[in-house]
Parts: structure tokens; sequence; C-alpha cells
């Protein structure tokens, strides 16, 4: 039975309610107050009577017994929980011990402290009592029990099945007020806390931290601030990773009994839909490592995503759960503002002419608005076209849509966007039993090419990569196989995979015959287990298979640039960046503008600049969301002649703002999608003076 089955007035669920109060009234024994418990969960379907064990120890070591455990619940019974409203410390610190016990043995669980009338809300570290909604639920009287039941589905059981993935249910289920996600933020950073200090949960901390700082700025937190936003980062993904997964027909339950493990490192997911690039070890795979004793929380996280109905989730589901579980407050401090879908949907399509036959890029691809607009565009025309193989489709989308971003969980959400976005080309594929294996196109990259000093990095022959450790460790890679991007990127994630299970790496099903590439890939792998050996782990595998992704890029040019690049100012950028940014802006690119206009410059304009520089063909078109300041502010009116180059730079970029007309979005209503009036400026790259034109006001 389930909530949509049962009606308010259910004959069977009252009478169960009445008699849980009359026991309740009477102060009858606490026994037969956890008979009527049991009764009424029976009753109303919350749990099955296979699903509900009496006396039964929290632990397999304990020598105490939970008065009922139902699911993944603890119902610990009382006469009275307390007197005046308040529940009695010693009855709370019973229950609160239960959840400790289980937590300590790998399984973490709710808890609920009830004299039938009171539901108080508890699981582990849960901190002091709050006897207010969610945490507090009150059953008046026997004809309302349906709330108790909203609230035992909601907040304890999750007992409904194909839960609806809308907007509004995520909020619900997803939401800061929902104590079971306040539960797992809290399991998860007790996890971290115990375990911070281990090498390999210290690099990925770091190069995390990082990259945020590249994308954001100056973040303005405390470094306790900042371990708490790693831990909610590290428990979105786990989720969006889990999201993708049972969107693909995998069953997370069986993964959650069976392996565990791969509910994170993606292995299972590889081998059976055969995507990589989606769900892989990364910065936030932490919670699985050996001795961190995370998994038991997945498999509870995984056990509760397995109740949604995934294969309906739209194409922006991870950036409706980032916006979910990240508060808005938070958000808002670290800048955080996401393009709507039908802006950057409009974009695309003013853009791209002929998405089957052009090459788009998103080199600020943020949470993939513009990624999921792409993918749509080709996918209908695709489907307007018809007859097209499977296959075929699939390996043209592939190159057709590339997204780039810096920000380390932006870019979850741009691939799972891709992802979705592209579900009925590689469901095609599947049906039609072809190989679906293809590693998805949107990267962690600095698309600057600032932050890793690309042009040392990335000579003719060979890429070069600095570890910074203390042997000075150098990973090398043939130029000729990071320019395949589906083999490098399958083999990066092979690698990764067996460094962290000690397995051999075998070059040969990676079709690496080439006596330069094999011997340099065996020298490297070699180094990277090394690295693993030290502490500094597999994390090198993912970060350079992403790191070298916009050199490749910038040497295969694009038809299309589209996107939303940062708008913070100059002074507000990471301080290792910014002689960088402002070199190109004056010295590079000419575009800076001094005097009085000095501090309130942005690289929004430079962004769009460098993008046009590196990426597009000549005569590729860009089209960018821009602050309005870019229409007429004086800090833009170098940048708005489309003569982009300094005296002694040796550059000649030029760009025809004449191309589309500019759309001024300060005068729509409503317009809150932006915190400051915006506008979208559309170029097109030209190599000859005369052809620039320049953006008029």
């Amino acid at each position: 039975m389930t909530g949509s089955e049962l009606r308010y007035d259910d004959p069977g669920s009252t009478a169960a309610a009445v008699e849980l109060l009359r026991r309740h009234d009477a102060q009858e024994p606490e026994a037969n107050i956890t008979t009527a418990i049991r009764d009424f969960l029976i009753a109303t379907g919350l749990a099955r009577a296979d699903e509900i064990a009496e006396e039964n120890p929290p632990s397999d070591s304990s020598r105490q017994a939970v008065d009922l455990t139902a699911l993944d619940t603890f119902l610990e019974s009382k006469q009275r929980i307390g007197t005046h409203g308040n529940p009695h410390p010693d009855h709370v610190a019973q229950l609160d011990g239960y959840l400790k016990q289980s937590e300590d043995a790998g399984r973490v669980r709710m808890g609920i402290l009830t004299d039938g009338k009171y539901w108080l809300l508890r699981w582990p570290q849960a901190g002091p009592v709050r006897m207010v909604m969610p945490y507090l639920c009150t059953l008046e009287s026997g004809n309302r029990w349906f709330q108790l039941y909203e609230w035992l589905e909601k907040e304890a059981f999750t007992a409904q099945y194909n839960i609806p993935t809308d907007r509004e249910s995520l909020k619900k289920h997803f939401g800061p007020n929902a104590p079971t996600i306040q539960r797992d933020i809290d399991a998860l950073q007790d996890l971290y806390q115990l375990n911070r200090d281990r090498p390999t949960i210290q690099v990925k901390r770091l190069l995390w931290q990082d990259l945020l700082r590249t994308a954001l700025g100056e973040v303005a937190h405390t470094p306790a601030q900042m371990d708490e936003l790693f831990v909610r980062h590290s428990y979105l993904t786990a989720i969006i990773g889990m999201v993708v997964q049972a969107s693909f027909g995998m069953d997370l339950r069986a993964m959650a009994a069976n392996e565990p493990t791969s509910l994170l490192d993606g292995s299972r997911f590889r081998d059976e839909v055969g995507l990589t690039g989606v769900v892989e070890s990364d910065f936030f795979t932490w919670p699985a490592e050996e001795q961190v004793g995370g998994l038991p929380l997945m498999q509870t996280l995984a056990r509760r995503i397995a109740r949604f109905d995934w294969n309906a989730a739209p194409a922006d589901v991870a950036a409706t759960l980032y916006e979910t579980v990240i508060p808005a407050e938070e958000r808002r401090q670290l800048g955080e503002y996401y393009t709507p879908g039908w802006l950057a949907s409009a974009i695309v399509k003013e853009t791209v002419a002929d998405p089957l036959n052009q090459r788009v890029l998103d080199p600020s691809c943020g949470s993939g608005a513009f990624i999921a607009a792409a993918v749509n565009h080709f996918v209908e025309a695709a489907e307007q076209e018809g007859a097209m193989d499977p296959r075929a489709t699939l390996d043209r989308l592939r190159d057709a849509v590339t997204g780039i971003d810096i920000h380390p969980v932006a870019v979850h959400l741009a691939r799972t966007a891709w992802i979705l976005a592209a579900k009925p080309v590689i469901e095609a594929v599947v049906n039609a039993h072809l190989k679906s294996d293809v590693s998805v196109p949107v990267y962690l990259g600095d698309s600057l090419q600032l932050r890793f000093r690309t042009g040392d990095m990335f000579a003719e022959h060979e890429v070069r990569i600095q570890t910074d450790d203390s042997s000075n460790t150098e990973l090398v890679f043939p130029v000729s196989l990071v320019n395949r991007p589906d083999t490098f990127d399958a083999l990066m994630v092979d690698i990764a995979t067996s460094i962290e299970q000690g397995q051999p790496v075998y070059l040969h099903q990676h079709h690496i015959e080439d006596e330069h590439e094999t011997r340099t890939m065996e020298t490297t792998i070699e180094a990277m287990r090394q690295l693993h050996a030290e502490g500094r782990n597999h994390i090198w595998a993912y970060y350079t298979r992403n790191l070298v992704r916009p050199v490749a890029l910038a040497q295969r040019k694009v038809n299309v640039i589209v996107g939303n690049p940062p708008w913070i100012n100059y002074n507000q950028t990471v301080s290792a960046l910014r002689t960088g940014l402002e070199n190109l802006s004056r010295n590079t690119y000419g575009i800076w503008q001094g005097g009085r206009y000095a501090t309130h410059q942005d690289v929004a304009g430079l962004f769009f600049t460098r993008s046009m520089d590196l990426y597009p063909e000549h005569n590729g078109i860009i089209g960018m969301v821009m602050p309005h300041s870019a229409l007429q502010a004086g800090q833009y009116s170098k940048w708005r002649t489309g003569k982009w180059q300094a005296r002694a730079a040796g550059v000649s970029l030029e760009a025809d703002f004449s191309y589309r007309l500019a759309w001024d979005l300060e005068r729509l209503e409503p317009n809150t999608f932006f915190p400051i009036a915006s506008s979208v400026v559309f170029a097109r790259r030209v190599g000859v003076a005369s052809a620039a034109k320049g953006l008029e006001g």
C-alpha cells in the first residue's frame, strides 16, 4: 500500500490510530503501546510485517534491544516520553545510544522516541532536542492519523516508491528542512572529522579548494566552513552519481547490497552502460576509501534514492539538487547564479544553425544549462533527419557538444545535464545491441589556460604535468594519445580504478599499440602507482584527464562558443591568477580600462575575448550572457571596439559585433534570474581590420 492508494478516512488506519491513542491515554504498559505502533505501521502500509522486528539489538555485538526496528528506523516506545512537552533526557540518551551503536557497526539509521501521541525524530549526531516540526509530530486524534502517516513516510521511512522527481518534490525530500538529509550530512561530517588527516583525503580536499577559489575568487570562509562545504559537495556529488545510474536502469538496491563501492566509482555503470567520465573516482569519493568506513552511509543513501522515479527526471535534475542541498544563502555568498534553461536554449538556437554539423563549446559550463540546450538541439535535429545509425549519431553528438568548467561540482552538474539530454541517443545504441562506450565530453579544466601554465605543459609531442610532490614527479602523456579523447579518457579511468584495486593496466585493451605511446604510458603508470603508495593516490588520473582537455580543444577549433562567463571583479580573483589576468587584459588584448574604471572591471569581457582567441575557427560564432554594463559602461569601452590587440603583443584578434543584435535583458519581467542586470552579446571572429565592427550601446 502507498500513500497514493490511501484515503484520509481509511477505516483500518483510523481504527489503528484510535487504538494507539487509547493505549496512550490509559497509560498501558510499554509493550502494549509497542504492539499498537506495530499495528499502525502495518495498517497504513508504512512497513510490512516481515519488515518489522521486535526487541532487536542495535548491533550484532550489543546486549541491548530496540523495541521496534522497521526498515532503517529504530522506534523506542514509552508510556510517556516526558512531562510538560519535554522528553526525558534519559529516554533520549537511550535512543541516541542505540543509534550510535548501529552507526559504529556500519549502519546509519533514523530513530523515533514515542509514547503513541508524541513522536520525536532523532539520528546520529542530531544534537539538541527540537520540539517543533519536522522534528516532532503529534497525533492529535484518531481521525487525523494521516498527518502522522505523512510525517513518518517523509521523515523516517520513505516507504513510497516511484516518488516524482519534479522540482517541488526534490525540494521537499532533499531540502535543508528534511531531517534525513541533515542526518546524512551530519554523519558524513563526523566521518570527515575522524579521517581528515589521512593523506588521501588531504590531497583531495586541497585540490578541491584550489579549484574552487580559482572558479569563485577569494572565498571568504573560515577553514571550518570550507570543511563543511567540502562535505556537502561530497554528499551532493554522491547523490548526483547515483541519480545518473538509476536513470539508466541500474538497480541501486542491489548495488548497495553487493557492490557498494561501485555506487561512487561507477565501475558497474561503466561495465553495463558503457559511459565513462560520469561517475568515477575524483575529489569526492573519499567515503569509499577502505579505512574511512563511509560505505554504510552510501548504502543507506542508495536505498533512499532508489525509491524515486529517476527515469522521468528532467535534464536539469542535478542543478535542481544542487540548489536544494546547498542553501540559497551559501550560494549567494559564493556568487553562484546559473543560467535559466529558457535563456540558454534561446541563445543556442540563435547561434547554432546546423546542430548536426557544427561543434559547440561552452568554456564556462556551470550547471550545464547550455550543454543540455545544445544536446537537445542536436537530438531534435537528428530525430527530424531520421534514418541515422544510432552509433554514428552518438559519436557525432560526442564530438558536437563539449563543456569545460573549473568549478569541481559544476562539472558534475554539467556532465549529468549532457548525459540526461543525450539519453534518447544512448538508449537507441543500447537497444540496437551496439557498444555504447563513450566518454562524456565535459571536463574540469582552465578555459583561460592560465592556471596550469599550459604553454609549458603541452609540448609538440608530449604533455607534462608536475605533481608538486617531494620527488618532483612528472607525469608524461603522448599528445597523439591525448588527442584521441575517447581512448584517453577511458584509459585514465581504467588507470584510476586499476591502481586503486592493485591490478595491472593492459594498454592493448585500449588499442594502444604505438611503441612510443606504450613506453611513455608504462613509465607514467608506474609513477602514478608510486604516488598512490605515498598517499597522493589515483586522483592524478582524474586530474590529468580533465586538465589537458582545454589545450587539446584549442588545437581543434569549434564553430560556436556559448556560455555565461564568470562575473567577478579582478580584485576578487585568487591572488595567484590576478597578475596573469590583468596582463592578458592590458598587454595581450588591450582591453584594460584603467583610471576611474579600474575598480569596476570584471573578468567577463576578458573571458569572452580569450574564448574567442583560443577556441573558434575563422568566422566562428560566440554568444555569451554578459553583465548589462558590457553594452554601454565605460569599463567596457575598449572591449566594445572589437579590435583586441596591444601594440607589442603580436596578437591579431578582431570581432564583428554586428553579426547579431545584442539582447538587453534588463527590462524582462520577472527579472530575478541574475543578481544584476544582464545582456547577451553575439560576435563573429574575423581576420581583417576592415571586418571588425564595434558593439553599439
